[in-house]
């Protein structure tokens, strides 16, 4: 048995029915729910993003708006107006450049996932930042982007490889439409109407 079951039979227990009866239809419209999906490659050298600097009076993330006029120029175009309001998934694959050094052999082992990268190639949570900031508008390049926010990614999964072709590929997994039930009930205070009048 798992910590999730006996936490949910232990609010369960202290709920009233009527609240059992309004979680029991929320959980179902959410089991419900419809995803659609998209893939792409970010065409680019992955590059671990930085610390924000500050200069004068404004904070700013070294290389952030070349990354993201690139992904602007090149990517944008690709995805034919694509703009992700409803939380997601993400799924990023980091191909970083083959190191030189690299014997034929090694090269190979690479391209086949088996030679992984490991060392001093970047923390794979800095390369995820670095592609989620090119995802979101910023109103110093028109307020263009696919993505509203980074806080509506409610899982991601990160996997870091070699490869003599570096780049990005990126599946975003988005909800079709949040349930109004679901609405209701966070309603940013995560407060349930019918607790409150109960």
């Amino acid at each position: 048995m798992s910590i999730e079951t006996d936490n949910i039979r232990a609010l369960m227990e202290d709920c009233k029915p009527k609240i059992r009866d309004l979680v029991g239809i929320i959980a179902g419209r959410c089991s419900k729910i419809r995803w659609k999906s998209v893939s792409f490659i970010i065409p680019t050298k992955p590059v671990p993003s930085h610390r924000p600097r500050i200069s004068g009076f404004r904070f700013y993330v070294p290389g952030a708006a070349k990354n993201a006029a690139f992904f602007e120029k090149k990517v944008l175009p690709t995805l034919n107006g694509l703009f992700i309001t409803t939380p997601c998934k993400m799924k990023l694959d980091i191909y970083v450049e083959t190191p030189k050094s690299f014997t034929r052999t090694q090269k190979c082992l690479a391209e086949l996932k088996y030679l992984r990268p490991w060392t001093a190639t970047g923390d794979v949570d800095n390369f995820c930042k670095a592609v989620m900031d090119q995802m979101q508008p910023n109103a110093k390049r028109g307020n263009t982007g696919i993505l509203m926010d980074d806080r509506l990614v409610i899982e991601s999964h990160e996997n870091k490889y070699y490869s003599i072709t570096p780049r990005y590929e990126v599946t975003l997994s988005f909800m079709n439409k949040i349930p109004d039930e679901l609405i209701k009930v966070l309603r940013l205070g995560f407060t349930d109407v019918t607790e409150e009048t109960t």
